[in-house]
């Protein structure tokens, strides 16, 4: 479809939102009793309510004939196929291939990669099963009985949430430990209280050249050499990379690497087998279980109707309110302590992807795209950030996410949780008027999306996540964005390295800092450098 058809299709939805600007949520409600199950899905395993939204049925259809003007079936298609739609860096997005299980081949540059796919599964359940079975043991012979990994972004952020969300499935003869930062007080911490006979380090990094990782690995490799000895210690490391060559030049033995493919991207890398530390510590059957429950998602997302297709949905909320009413971010508030580092997990699939200032051709978006994502346990927000949610100046739409589950163990704190859960999104749109004290007052209205799970499982999770993943995509493709390059990170990258040889003694010629950096600099060479 054409720029101008865009631009039309743009100015229609303007024009809904221009409509609904003074609209009160409640009044929809009472102009549609069957508002509530019209705007509700169910979805693989996830029950959600988009009711409490600032939308009426033909604002929604403006969203979905833009959502066309865009292309987004066309785009969708393309992401399936396997074409190169991360056009910066000519490559494919291959995440919904590492958990497509069906016997259809994909064809990619003329060779079928579900071989490769299958080949690195494979490859994953093998160790994850020697390590939990102790076939796979430490140089003295012991059991492995920790496990701990190394790797920062998308090496950490999905591994890390699958096992906070599902310690219910974990082997209690294991324990599984993130290092992700190069900040030494982590590292240090763990090499202290670790047994070296008993633990395996994973080292999980794309190409070998993430600093924070390499950093961790030197050390954590250092403090086993010396308690067990340079080639024993090499049996307790096992590299998880796209680039076996450099693992090797690293010191990782051959029959200690794990490789998946090199168009695996890392915020959506955890179907991959950065995701082993989860197979290690939920076994490979509950792997399977959690990329089976993504694969439901993809199914979906390819063949729902738009109108009734849930990540489609919320991308174009995402869109709506980011770019129609200037809403600058989203809350993301599980009710359950298993998903509390799922907002961080968003907000990096989320911001890394549609955190850009031009469109796929390089030309500069004129309008607000990508919201800043925040969140925590909902619970414990209620106590430190709800107050701004209730009554601050700023709209801040809020997703809600709970199990509804009986716990018999401990009767009464589920229905409690629940009920928490949903008198917040209650409140958010029904506020409460207070004539004789305007401290009170909460003035409602403000959109909320409530997801209520069965249960924490694989499967719920791995729908969930994917439900995030194509949102994002959605969203992007509205905003004409590129979601899977970075290229933002990078530069931060390039200028540590260079700050860091200063700080080490070294003179590098050409370098001039800023009057700012240049005294930050200047104050702590005396302390850190050499």
């Amino acid at each position: 479809m054409s720029t101008s058809d865009m631009q039309a299709q743009w100015q229609a939805v303007a024009a809904h939102q221009a409509r609904l600007a003074d609209c009160r949520m409640l009044d929809l409600f009472a102009d549609d009793p069957g508002r509530a199950a019209r705007y509700s899905l169910d979805v693989a395993d996830l029950h959600v309510d988009f009711s409490k939204h600032l939308l009426d049925d033909a604002a929604l259809h403006g969203l979905l004939a833009l959502a066309q003007a865009a292309e987004l079936p066309r785009w969708r298609d393309a992401l399936f196929a396997g074409d190169a739609i991360n056009n910066t860096e000519g490559r494919p997005a291959l995440h919904t291939a590492l958990r497509d299980r069906s016997a259809t081949p994909l064809w990619v540059d003329g060779v079928d990669i579900k071989p490769t796919v299958a080949a690195m599964h494979r490859q994953v359940a093998e160790l994850a099963s020697a390590v939990r079975e102790g076939r796979r043991t430490g140089a003295s012979g012991q059991r492995f009985t920790r496990v701990v990994n190394l790797g920062i972004g998308g090496s950490y952020w999905g591994p890390a949430l699958a096992l906070e969300a599902l310690h219910t499935f974990s082997s209690s003869q294991l324990r599984v430990d993130f290092v992700s930062t190069v900040d030494p007080a982590p590292l240090r911490r763990l090499l202290a209280d670790c047994d070296a006979a008993s633990t395996l380090f994973l080292v999980s990094s794309k190409s070998f050249g993430t600093t924070e990782t390499l950093y961790n690995y030197q050390a954590a490799r250092a403090h086993l050499a010396a308690r067990l000895g340079l080639d024993a210690a090499s049996r307790h490391f096992v590299a998880v990379t796209a680039n076996p060559g450099k693992a090797q030049a690293l010191g990782f033995a051959p029959d200690s690497i794990i490789t998946f493919p090199e168009w695996v991207g890392g915020r959506y890398s955890l179907w991959s087998a950065i995701g082993l530390p989860a197979a290690i510590a939920l076994g490979a059957d509950n792997f399977a279980g959690l990329l089976a429950g993504a694969a439901a998602m993809d199914e979906h997302f390819s063949s729902a109707e738009p109108a009734r297709n849930l990540p489609l949905l919320l991308g174009l909320l995402d869109v709506w309110y980011a770019s129609f009413w200037g809403f600058g971010s989203r809350a993301v508030l599980p009710y359950d302590q298993g998903l509390r580092l799922l907002p961080t997990y968003v907000q990096q699939l989320m911001m890394e992807s549609n955190g850009k200032g031009v469109d796929r051709a390089g030309q500069p978006l004129h309008e607000a795209t990508c919201p800043v994502i925040w969140g925590g346990n909902g619970n414990d927000g209620e106590h430190t950030f709800y107050q701004l949610l209730h009554q601050g100046p700023a709209t801040i739409p809020t997703e809600f996410l709970v199990c509804a589950q009986p716990d018999l163990d401990l009767p009464g704190h589920r229905q409690r949780l629940v009920a928490q859960c949903l008198a917040q999104a209650e409140a958010l749109l029904t506020g409460a008027a207070s004539l004789d004290n305007p401290h009170a007052r909460c003035p409602g209205n403000r959109p909320s999306t409530v997801m209520v799970l069965p249960a924490l499982t694989p499967h719920t999770l791995g729908t969930l996540l994917a439900c995030h993943e194509h949102r994002t995509f959605t969203s992007a493709m509205l905003w004409r964005i590129n979601p899977f390059d970075q290229f933002g990170v990078e530069l931060g990258k390039r200028l540590a390295g260079t700050l860091e040889r200063e700080l080490g003694g070294e003179t590098v010629p050409g370098v001039a800092h800023d009057a700012s950096t240049a005294a930050l600099f200047d104050y702590c060479r005396s302390r850190v450098g050499g």
